[in-house]
């Protein structure tokens, strides 16, 4: 049975506007919005905004140049407003959706990602009619009629999947195979037991006959890129570096050559795999790190057992976050600590209510145990990523007091633009803000002392460390030319210490998302917001008011939070 953490019943009230602000403004965010549903409605139903569930992307040449003109449109009318109009909140909205816009412009007209990638058509299948499955955002009955119209438009999707992408780099290509696989079993198996307790026979029918005709769709279109675009798939994933900086500069208002990003990752993982060493000598002095790491990743829940033990280390993280005066929680934190269903596999997955959701729907944390017909040694391999040390930092991560924390204060958030999510890979989506702060928020409840007494807790969260600077490094390396895929993994086993199979995986995952490295910068720019807050604020820092302040922010590149605890601040976000 699930377990509900609760603190209180009552809902969150909405954040009252500011007194003068700009009605022209907000007028155009919601039309901006809207019309961004319009072209993406995957990513805008998973932030909450349900304008267009029942839609399908449209990648046509056609739409793409659509959605181009409307971005260059919308950059002018952010342009042309007069910032002295705006209140503070509102001027970094726009200077925030200005770097936005760019991204998209910079991914569809340079980058031209719809033309190389065809994992994004993937994408638009199974992120949709995932979010409806998963997001009780509208009763069963609403949800399945708008997988239906979801599920008639594929041909048409798949048609410009045909016309658009040319001479694609291998790796997306095998990529994309894998994702069509993962979306026949989402048509075939889950979405029917997702919505079997639905009364309405007839409709249970009709979603099945429509998932079966667009499953049959996707597979001829996986035959299609096995066959057909496969044995010529010489395209170079490689944006290049002028790109990653634009990328970086865009999204995460991060100004920095790659030359400067990769000296502070150079820096920075010398220093972790410093502490790395010496947190490993605390726990047993006559082994090497390696292997003392090895040592504490087979120190993991039974199966059967997973989901048990990450209740009650979220339980804990609660209770540390509290009594430690690190976070007052707001009113309305209600969380369901549960095994995965079936439709939503995988490690651990945190579905927040999306801050913009109109009423907020449940929120789970999920966690995937082991299958008790896989062999016993892939049980173990599963096992081991769950070791009770990386649980804790996995949990510190999505719940307490990393994401879900985060988006209990976002509701609060003014305006619109920082209570959006992410957006879906390999689109522009800014990270930094969010989770960065989730990862810092790793290191910062193990800096106040949680499981201080137990070295193998702090051994874990410097891993996790080691793993997102060395996105950082591979991320940069790979766009460059520098380095093709086999070195980038090299790099995860060796400097992140992940088996083969796990570092070949984060390898793979650079080619198709450059500024992975995000996590990382986010997690530098927080801590050194903090001191730069600290040192202005005096004897009056407050590490709570601080998190609360950060988090109440929002979702933003931290050069916005800058100026948000800092006015008029002109110092680096990253050092």
């Amino acid at each position: 049975m699930p377990v509900r953490f609760a603190i209180a019943a009552c809902a969150l009230l909405a954040f009252a506007q500011h007194a003068g602000a700009s009605p022209a403004f907000a007028a155009l965010v919601d039309t901006y919005l809207d019309r961004f549903g319009h072209f993406h409605p995957s990513i805008a139903a998973g932030n909450g905004l349900h304008g267009h569930d029942g839609e399908l992307e449209d990648y046509s040449a056609a739409s793409i140049g659509a959605e181009l003109k409307w971005l260059h449109s919308v950059r002018s009318q952010l342009n042309a407003l007069d910032a002295r109009a705006l209140t503070v909140d509102e001027r970094v909205d726009r200077r925030i959706l200005q770097g936005v816009v760019d991204g998209w412009i910079l991914d569809l007209d340079t980058v031209r990602t719809w033309t190389r990638n065809p994992m994004i058509y993937a994408a638009a299948v199974s992120d949709g009619v995932h979010d409806l499955v998963t997001m009780e955002s509208a009763a069963p009955e609403v949800r399945m009629r708008h997988i239906l119209s979801k599920l008639h438009a594929v041909p048409k999707l798949l048609a410009a999947a045909r016309a658009n992408v040319h001479a694609p780099p291998k790796v997306f290509v095998e990529r994309a195979i894998a994702m069509l696989g993962g979306i026949s079993e989402l048509l075939s198996h889950d979405l029917p037991l997702a919505f079997a307790a639905v009364d309405d026979a007839a409709m249970r029918k009709r979603l099945k006959v429509e998932a079966d005709a667009a499953g049959a769709q996707l597979v001829a279109y996986r035959h299609y890129l096995e066959q057909r675009v496969m044995p010529t798939a010489m395209g170079n994933f490689a944006v290049g570096v002028a790109n990653v900086e634009a990328r970086y500069r865009a999204e995460e208002l991060i100004d920095l050559s790659v030359g400067q990003m990769l000296a502070i990752g150079a820096r920075e993982l010398s220093l972790k795999q410093a502490e790395f060493t010496e947190t490993a000598a605390r726990i047993d002095a006559g082994r090497s790190a390696p292997d003392v790491w090895r040592g504490v990743q087979d120190d993991h829940p039974a199966r059967g057992q997973l989901v048990p033990a990450a209740r009650a280390v979220v339980e804990e993280l609660f209770v540390f976050i509290s009594d430690h005066q690190l976070v007052t929680l707001p009113p309305g934190h209600d969380i369901v600590v549960a095994p995965a269903p079936a439709y939503d596999l995988g490690l651990a997955s945190m579905h927040s209510s999306p801050p913009l959701e109109p009423h907020p729907i449940q929120s789970f944390y999920y966690v995937t145990d082991a299958e008790t017909a896989w062999p016993l040694e892939r049980q173990n391999a599963w096992l081991r990523t769950f070791n009770y040390a990386t649980l804790a930092d996995i949990s510190a991560h999505e719940v307490a007091p990393g994401h879900y924390v985060h988006s209990l204060f976002m509701r609060r958030t003014p305006g619109k633009i920082r209570r959006i999510w992410v957006g879906l890979n390999p689109f522009p989506q800014p990270s930094s803000g969010q989770d960065g702060w989730a990862h810092y928020a790793e290191q910062m409840v193990s800096d106040e002392g949680f499981k201080a007494d137990n070295p193998r807790y702090r051994l874990a969260q410097i891993a996790e460390s080691l793993t997102r600077i060395c996105r950082l490094i591979a991320g940069i390396k790979l766009h460059s030319g520098e380095w093709n895929v086999e070195q980038a993994a090299e790099l995860f086993e060796r400097e992140g210490h992940l088996p083969a199979e796990t570092a070949a995986r984060e390898a793979i995952r650079g080619t198709y998302d450059p500024t992975y490295g995000g996590y990382f910068l986010g997690k530098m720019a927080a801590f050194k917001l903090r001191r730069d807050y600290q040192a202005a604020r005096g004897k009056e820092f407050n590490l709570r008011e601080f998190h609360e302040r950060v988090m109440t922010n929002g979702i933003a590149p931290w050069w916005a939070h800058r100026q948000l605890l800092l006015p008029g601040d002109s110092g680096s976000v990253v050092e």
